[in-house]
């Protein structure tokens, strides 16, 4: 049974070589025709030079770097869910870390590390934002695309949870379209109100690996931790390398569902080479695969 939350739920989730050549025979060719030169002008006689015109060069607004958790969707057997990468961002000195966000999601500028997860948003232009009090007016240049009711869903989720989070200020959002309070944003969810977080439990990913991260590179003797919110706080563990199971067990998180609690996991020392840890979570009616997080990495030589 789906989990979800925020409004209506429905199905789940259902991209000038000739010219150059043409134009440098033609300068090749002009080149003879060009007449000689005639006698220079006296002192006397020439015209003042023409000073080309001093064009100053369009300087870039300074920028700098910003840390943020940034909400993706992940898709489980019967559900969607948003789940958080740390991702740097330039922001103009003059801006905000939140409209780097947004627009960095909204636009498609920006992708997850892990392939598991999604960016439910492409070629959206964020207009600005403006904060009211504690609600965040979102104005966007267009419409999702392509997106079912509960893929809509999750795709505002995206933007309500990563502005919080940089913002715990703010409370809420709202969205425009250039300008226009519109009735849906994908033809699904009504958006004419405040969208606010939902209940972590029925919105966030069950599982969640935080170290070792996608792609990266980490030391011998190896360590895994991230959050997890299942049902008695038990989830499964395997440990692969060349799709080859090495080895497998059950860890626990330091409380169960409905705390999103931490949970750490020591897998020991472990030989250079690249590495899959996957943990599940297994339903309590029937024991089938409920969700899943995976992150693969090297563990180096030093």
């Amino acid at each position: 049974m789906s989990r979800r939350r925020l409004a209506t739920r429905a199905e789940l989730l259902i991209r000038a070589s000739a010219h150059l050549a043409l134009a440098s025979a033609l300068a090749v060719a002009l080149a003879g025709c060009v007449p000689p030169p005639g006698p220079e002008p006296t002192a006397s006689t020439a015209p003042p030079s023409a000073r080309p015109s001093e064009t100053a060069e369009p300087t870039a607004a300074p920028t700098e770097t910003a840390e943020v958790e940034l909400f993706f969707a992940v898709s489980h057997p019967t559900d969607i869910d948003l789940i958080p990468e740390t991702h740097e961002l330039e922001v103009e000195s003059d801006g905000s870390a939140i409209e780097a966000a947004l627009a960095a999601i909204t636009e498609g500028a920006i992708a997850p590390t892990d392939p598991d997860y999604a960016n439910l948003w492409r070629d959206v232009p964020l207009n600005g934002v403006e904060r009211e009090g504690a609600v965040l007016r979102v104005d966007l240049g267009g419409l999702l695309q392509g997106v079912g009711a509960e893929a809509e869903t999750v795709a505002i989720e995206q933007l309500v949870w990563t502005a919080t989070d940089i913002e715990p200020g703010i409370r809420a959002l709202t969205f425009t379209v250039d300008g226009d309070v519109v009735e849906t944003l994908g033809g699904h969810v009504d958006a004419r109100g405040e969208f606010a977080r939902g209940l972590a439990e029925s919105t966030l990913s069950p599982l969640q690996i935080d170290t070792p991260a996608q792609g990266s590179t980490v030391t011998s003797p190896l360590r895994a931790s991230g959050l997890a919110c299942v049902f008695e706080a038990t989830f499964g563990w395997e440990l692969l390398q060349g799709g080859m199971v090495l080895e497998e067990g059950s860890a626990m998180s330091e409380e169960a569902c409905p705390a999103r609690a931490p949970w750490s996991l020591d897998l020991g020392p472990r030989q250079p080479g690249e590495y899959t840890l996957v943990i599940t979570e297994y339903s309590m009616k029937d024991g089938s695969v409920a969700s899943t997080d995976s992150k693969t990495f090297t563990v180096s030589g030093t």
